[in-house]
């Protein structure tokens, strides 16, 4: 079972990374600078530190599953940290079904099952990862 947990944490750290590439690709989609440009340059610097940040967390959690998913399997700790991403990226499959306009997901249904099936499946990545005593 470890040597399965692994692989497949290895797989999230892979997900992580088309998470960041797919960041760039929805800036220039969803036309970021734009839409932005009418706001508050304070709320157009939040949003850009806020972005940068969740970046740098995913870029950060892919580089531990990638370099030593071990890791997450050590300890209380470990265990802790594979809860707590798993109820992390849980939420975001709750906040994609209740928060955004349905209207734009009927127009991107594909894209949205995607998303929701991956972020969904990291959730359980990490949970079953939690549940693994060592």
């Amino acid at each position: 079972m470890t040597l399965d947990i692994l692989f497949l944490f290895r797989l999230v750290g892979l997900a992580m990374v088309g998470l960041l590439l797919a960041n760039f690709i929805a800036a220039k989609r969803l036309s970021y600078a734009q839409n932005l440009a009418q706001s508050d340059l304070l709320v157009r610097q939040i949003f850009y530190v806020h972005c940068g940040y969740i970046m740098l967390l995913i870029a950060g959690l892919g580089f531990l599953c990638l370099g030593w998913p071990h890791l997450l399997l050590e300890g209380a700790m470990g265990r802790v940290v594979c809860y707590f991403f798993g109820v992390f990226w849980a939420s975001r499959v709750v906040v994609q079904l209740t928060y955004y306009d349905p209207e734009r997901r009927r127009e991107e249904r594909g894209w949205d099952l995607f998303f929701l099936v991956l972020f969904a499946t990291i959730a359980i990545i990490f949970f079953i990862g939690g549940s693994i005593t060592r």
